[in-house]
C-alpha cells in the first residue's frame, strides 16, 4: 500500500465502512470569468507541459490533466503541502504565460485555482473520468484519448511499446530543455518528448500505473467512462461553487484588511482584539458581504459556534 515518507498509509476505511484516501486533490482553474486563453493545439500542450512540470518541482504526480480553451483540470497525488504547493506554482507559471502572451483582458476579477481534496476512492475514479472526458462536455465529437489537450491514449494499452514513442529528455541540451519548457528544473531523462510538437509525452509523466492500479479492469475503467450525466453535473456544481467562495473569500479578506487598517490602524487582523475582530465580522455579515459562517470564521479569525450565536443562524 502506498505510503508518505513518514510511513503513513495514504488510504483508510471511513467510519462508514467506505475507501477513503489522503493523499490525492481536484486541482482546476476557473473558466467561468475566463475568454479563450488557450484556444489552439500548442497553447494546450504547452500548459500540459506547464502542468508537468509543477508537478516534478512540487513533488506531486499526475493521474490526469486536461487542458481545455478557458480552464485546465489536474488530478495529482502527494502531500497536503505538495499538493497546495503545486496550485501556486502553477498559479504563477499560468499568470507569466498570461503576462507574456497579453492575454491579461481576457481574464477579468483575476486568475483564480482551486485545491479541492480528495476523500474517497469511489470519488477519486469519478473524478479521474470527470477530468479524462471533460472533452465530452464542452462538446467536442472525438473519443477522450483523442482530444489534444488530454493525456491521450495512455491506460489499459501496451506500455512496453507506448514507452518508446518520442525522445528521451536526456537527448535534448540542458539549453534546449530550459527553453521548451520554461524551467531551470532537472527534469527526468527518462520523459520524453515529441521532436516535432516539443511536447513533453503524457506517458512519460502521467502515473497511469496508479490509475490502472485504481480501476483494476479495462471492464471497470469503461463502466466509469460512461458515467451518468446527473453526476457529471454535480461535479459541474461543485467546481462552479468552488471557483466563486474561493474567489469571494479572497475578496473578502482584503475587504477585511482594509477595514482593520482604517478603523483601528493595524495592518493585520491577527492583531486586533475578540471585540474588534467580533466588530469587523459584525459590519461584514450586517451588509450582507459573506453568506458562509464557514468563510467568515476563517477571515474573521473568530469560532464558527461563536459566530453561530452572535447572529443566531440555524
Amino acid at each position: 500500500m502506498p505510503q508518505f515518507p513518514d510511513g503513513t498509509r495514504l488510504r483508510q476505511f471511513d467510519s462508514r465502512g467506505y475507501s477513503s484516501i489522503r493523499d490525492c486533490s481536484h486541482v482546476y482553474s476557473d473558466g467561468s470569468n475566463v475568454t479563450a486563453i488557450f484556444p489552439d493545439r500548442q497553447d494546450k500542450y504547452r500548459i500540459l507541459d506547464l502542468l508537468a512540470v509543477a508537478a516534478f518541482e512540487t513533488g506531486v504526480r499526475i493521474l490526469v490533466s486536461e487542458v481545455m480553451t478557458t480552464h485546465f483540470h489536474a488530478i495529482v497525488s502527494g502531500t497536503e503541502t505538495c499538493r497546495e504547493q503545486f496550485k501556486v506554482s502553477v498559479w504563477r507559471k499560468l499568470a507569466a504565460w498570461v503576462a507574456r502572451n497579453g492575454l491579461d483582458g481576457c481574464i477579468s476579477g483575476g486568475l483564480a485555482l482551486i485545491n479541492d481534496p480528495i476523500r474517497e476512492t469511489d470519488e477519486l475514479k469519478s473524478k479521474i473520468m470527470y477530468v479524462y472526458r471533460n472533452s465530452l462536455c464542452a462538446g467536442i465529437p472525438l473519443v477522450p484519448w483523442q482530444y489534444e489537450g488530454g493525456p491521450g491514449d495512455i491506460y489499459f494499452i501496451d506500455h512496453a511499446h507506448e514507452g518508446l514513442k518520442g525522445i528521451p529528455l536526456s537527448d535534448l541540451p540542458a539549453r534546449k530543455v530550459r527553453e521548451y519548457f520554461h524551467t531551470m528544473a532537472k527534469l527526468p531523462s527518462s520523459w520524453r518528448y515529441d521532436e516535432v510538437e516539443r511536447r513533453l509525452l503524457p506517458h512519460s509523466y502521467m502515473d497511469w500505473s496508479r490509475v490502472e492500479g485504481l480501476f483494476k479492469t479495462l471492464r471497470a475503467f469503461v463502466a466509469f467512462l460512461a458515467q451518468k450525466k446527473d453526476l457529471e453535473t454535480k461535479f459541474d456544481l461543485e467546481c462552479a461553487a468552488g471557483a466563486i467562495n474561493k474567489a469571494s473569500e479572497k475578496d473578502l479578506r482584503l475587504e477585511i484588511l482594509n477595514m482593520c487598517r482604517e478603523t483601528y490602524h493595524l495592518d493585520r487582523v491577527s492583531l486586533a482584539s475578540l471585540e474588534q475582530r467580533t466588530e469587523l465580522a459584525a459590519r461584514l455579515w450586517a451588509s450582507g458581504r459573506t453568506y458562509s459562517l464557514s468563510v467568515l470564521s476563517r477571515i474573521a479569525l473568530l469560532p464558527k459556534d461563536y459566530l453561530h450565536r452572535l447572529f443566531s443562524v440555524d
